[in-house]
């Protein structure tokens, strides 16, 4: 359950694996080495760093990599900050759970949220939707984790006062958690946990106020809407567009928006995000005046997203996302300001230098 092999007219497989049947071939892949993990982290690392990022929420991390994390803090080789969430898929997950929350008082590595998978992707109709797919009836997506599998996994994490986070995208999966989370946990317990929903990205309209009542954080994506608008409107047809990238619904009832790039299915680069955020628009400035521009953000609420209220999404919110006393010095400097510029030029911003804890981690001019 929760996959599907796509076939031809013929019943012959095509190659295309989607969501859990990708489980058939990825259990078949030799596994890389711990050696492997740790040179290919360096990489990513200087990548991101590159791009003015100083602190990373890694979604869906399995035991060994949490181990490897946790050599490298302890021997402080991290550059930049990581906010780990454990794959719920994990079957070492209970023995973390029963560690209990690793919280770095230097924010360079904290564990203590849980990736929780509801369902899968638009463009595969791996999405779960409350009604059939537009573009091809009788398909309503797929649960990659099945209702009762997800009470227990949702149940589990909170029980050991994690964060809960549950990757949703169509409009049957945000509701089936946002069901879950107010059957689970009453008012002050989500408030306290902060439970996020990952993605957000196509919602019944009447369940967006529920983002707001029971204290769930959407964590959502801007460069979603500007990859999938040629195809969104097939999948879902003109109604349900409307709860589709909903951010100015969810920034006008007071939610706040955990925003982040769903890397490495997007490009990493946070500029991207505040170009789409902002503009609604791809990198070609596609379709003139933006993709349901009623959606649109402001800068600053853009900016938001991707620094002090993704440091709340994090429980950082006091040391981390703003240049304020008490917080760290973690900051970058850019080659242009980017209150000052046309909108649609958001996305060429470069880093110059980029600084973690106080040290210079990133410097344009020696590259």
């Amino acid at each position: 359950p929760g996959g599907e092999i796509i076939r031809d007219g013929n019943g012959n497989p095509t190659g295309v694996l989607i969501d859990n049947a990708m489980q058939l071939v990825q259990q078949k892949i030799p596994a890389p080495t711990s050696d492997d993990k740790t040179a290919a982290l360096q990489l990513a690392f200087n990548h991101l760093l590159a791009l003015g990022i100083t602190s990373v929420h890694d979604a869906g991390v399995d035991s060994e990599l949490a181990d490897i994390y946790q050599q490298l803090a302890e021997t402080h080789q991290l550059p930049l900050r990581l906010y780990a969430m454990l794959s719920a898929k994990d079957p070492e997950l209970g023995r973390w759970l029963e560690q209990g929350i690793v919280d770095d008082p230097q924010d360079y590595l904290d564990i203590r949220s849980v990736k929780i998978y509801g369902d899968g992707a638009l463009g595969s109709r791996g999405a779960a939707l409350l009604a059939d797919y537009s573009d091809q009836p009788g398909q309503t997506g797929l649960l990659v984790t099945q209702p009762d599998a997800l009470t227990q996994i949702m149940q589990l994490t909170m029980d050991a006062g994690f964060q809960a986070n549950v990757h949703a995208i169509g409009d049957r999966a945000n509701r089936l958690a946002l069901d879950r989370f107010e059957q689970l946990a009453t008012a002050e317990q989500r408030l306290a946990g902060r439970h996020r929903i990952e993605h957000a990205q196509i919602v019944a309209p009447k369940d967006i106020p529920r983002f707001k009542t029971l204290h769930v954080l959407p964590s959502m994506q801007a460069v979603h809407a500007t990859s999938d608008k040629n195809m969104a409107g097939d999948r879902l047809g003109v109604a349900r567009l409307r709860g589709a990238y909903a951010w100015r619904s969810f920034i006008d009832q007071g939610s706040i928006i955990v925003g982040g790039s769903d890397f490495p299915v997007e490009l990493a680069n946070p500029f991207h995000g505040l170009h789409a955020s902002v503009t609604r628009q791809d990198q070609q400035n596609q379709p003139p005046g933006g993709w349901l521009p009623e959606q649109r953000l402001t800068l600053t609420e853009a900016l938001r997203s991707f620094t002090v209220d993704a440091a709340y999404g994090a429980f950082q919110e006091d040391t981390l996302g703003t240049l304020a006393p008490g917080s760290w010095a973690d900051f970058i400097l850019v080659d242009q300001d980017i209150f000052n510029i046309d909108p649609s030029q958001l996305w060429q911003v470069l880093p110059e230098q980029t600084w973690v804890h106080g040290q210079q981690k990133f410097n344009r001019a020696s590259q």
